[in-house]
C-alpha cells in the first residue's frame, strides 16, 4: 500500500490587495503557509510516501524570499517525504532561479514529460504545458538535471526510455499509472500545432479526456480548477482537489486536499478529502421581510451565521434577500461594523426586492405620490432602473444627500 497526498493551486504569496488592508493581506498570506503546514502535518501522521502538487504552487513569478525559504525548508525538514511538483499557468521556469541547491526530495517535471517509479508497479507521470519557449526550456532542463541527477538515482528513479518503451506515452498495462496535469478538461479531441499524433492530449482548448482514455491511466491528478471535483470518463478517473485555501468569495466553502491509498496490484485507489480549517470565505443568504429594519436584520443575520456554524476566522459576504420597503432603507455600514469585530472580514450586500404597493400611493396627493406614480407607470424604464430611481428619490424627499 502506497500512501500519497494530492494537492494543487496553493498560490503561495498571493497579494490579497483587492479588498484587504496591508496588515490583513499579510495575515492571509501567512494563512496560506499555515494551510501548507497543516497538509504536511497530516502527511507525517499518515506516513505518506509522497506529495503531488498539480501546478500553481506560487501565485506569480515574484516570490518573497521568506515564503520561498519556508517552503523549501519544510521540504528539507521532511526527508522521508518526496514532493513532486508540476508547473501550472501561474508558475514559470524561473520559479527556483535563485535556488542553487534544491532539496533532494523535491522532484520536477518538464515539457517533454517525465515518469517516476514510486514503487515496483506504481508509476507517476507528468507533462508540463506551460512556461516559456522550448529553447529556454531546454536550458532550464539542463540546469535542473545537474541538480537532480544524484538524488533521482536514490529515491523514485526516473523511468528511462528503453527499446520496448520508445515514447513517454507508452504506459504498461501491468503498472498502476498516475498522471499529473494542470488545466481544464474537455471531452473533445485537441490538436495543438507541432505535436505528434500520440501526444495530442492537451492544448489551448484544454485537456482531452477522450485522448487520455486510450491510455491505461488509473488516476488523473489535476490542478487549475479551484473548486473541488472528481469524475470518470469511460474508465479514466480524474480528480481536482481544488485550491488549498480560498482567496476570495469566488472560492467560497470548504477547501483542502486529497489523501490517497494506492494498491498497485489491484490498481485500486482509495481517496479521502481532507478539509483545512484556516478560515473560509462564506456567502450567507438571509431572508428578510419589508418590515425588518437594520436592528431586526442584524438579529436575523446573527441567527443565520450561528446556524451556518461560521467561525471567527471566516470571511463573510452577507446577502440580504426577501423584501424591503422604499422608506426603510437598511444601514449596511452599521451592519458591517456590528459584525466585523466577530469575524475576519464582513461585507453586507442588499439584494432584497423593493416592495411597491401601488394601492397605497395611487391616490396620494403629494409630491411623493406623484413621483411614485410617474416612475412606476414609465414604459421606458426597466424594473431595476425603476427601483434605483425610487430609492434615490425617496431618500432625497426624506432629506438625505446624494
Amino acid at each position: 500500500m502506497v500512501r500519497l497526498i494530492h494537492t494543487a493551486d496553493l498560490h503561495l504569496d498571493t497579494a490579497f490587495s483587492s479588498r484587504f488592508s496591508k496588515e490583513e493581506a499579510e495575515e492571509r498570506r501567512q494563512n496560506l503557509l499555515m494551510a501548507w503546514n497543516s497538509l504536511l502535518s497530516y502527511g507525517i501522521e499518515k506516513k505518506v510516501q509522497a506529495v503531488l502538487i498539480s501546478g500553481d504552487l506560487f501565485d506569480s513569478s515574484v516570490v518573497s524570499r521568506s515564503t520561498m525559504e519556508i517552503f523549501l525548508s519544510s521540504i528539507r525538514r521532511n526527508p522521508d517525504l518526496s514532493f513532486f511538483y508540476l508547473r501550472g499557468n501561474h508558475d514559470t521556469e524561473n520559479t527556483f532561479r535563485f535556488q542553487e541547491n534544491l532539496p533532494k526530495n523535491l522532484f520536477l517535471f518538464s515539457k517533454a514529460g517525465k515518469k517516476y517509479r514510486l514503487n515496483e508497479k506504481l508509476i507517476l507521470a507528468g507533462k508540463e504545458y506551460y512556461g516559456n519557449e522550448e529553447r529556454t526550456e531546454e536550458r532550464t532542463e539542463e540546469r535542473t538535471e545537474e541538480r537532480t541527477e544524484e538524488r533521482t538515482e536514490d529515491a523514485f528513479p526516473e523511468c528511462e526510455l528503453t527499446e520496448s518503451t520508445k515514447s513517454f506515452w507508452d504506459f504498461k498495462e501491468e503498472d498502476c499509472n498516475i498522471f499529473i496535469l494542470h488545466g481544464e478538461l474537455t471531452e473533445s479531441e485537441v490538436k495543438p500545432e507541432g505535436i505528434k499524433e500520440e501526444a495530442q492530449v492537451q492544448g489551448s482548448s484544454g485537456i482531452s479526456l477522450k485522448a487520455l482514455s486510450h491510455y491505461p491511466i488509473h488516476y488523473l491528478a489535476l490542478g487549475h480548477i479551484h473548486k473541488r471535483g472528481e469524475g470518470k470518463f469511460e474508465k479514466l478517473r480524474y480528480v481536482y482537489p481544488g485550491c488549498i485555501q480560498g482567496r476570495g468569495f469566488d472560492e467560497e466553502g470548504e477547501k483542502g486536499f486529497y489523501y490517497l491509498e494506492v494498491d498497485e496490484d489491484t490498481k485500486e485507489i482509495k481517496t479521502e478529502f481532507v478539509p483545512i480549517k484556516e478560515g473560509e470565505f462564506r456567502i450567507v443568504e438571509v431572508q428578510l421581510s419589508e418590515d425588518d429594519d437594520s436592528l431586526l436584520a442584524l438579529e436575523k443575520i446573527e441567527e443565520k451565521i450561528k446556524e451556518e456554524a461560521c467561525t471567527e476566522r471566516d470571511s463573510l459576504r452577507i446577502l440580504l434577500k426577501g423584501e424591503r420597503s422604499p422608506e426603510g432603507e437598511r444601514n449596511l455600514r452599521y451592519l458591517e461594523r456590528a459584525l466585523s469585530e466577530k469575524f475576519s472580514y464582513v461585507e453586507v450586500k442588499e439584494e432584497s426586492r423593493l416592495v411597491l404597493r401601488r394601492e397605497e400611493f395611487i391616490h396620494e396627493k403629494s409630491l411623493k405620490g406623484e413621483f411614485l406614480r410617474m416612475v412606476s407607470d414609465s414604459d421606458s424604464l426597466s424594473e431595476e432602473e425603476k427601483e434605483k430611481i425610487i430609492l434615490l428619490g425617496i431618500g432625497l424627499l426624506q432629506g438625505e444627500e446624494l
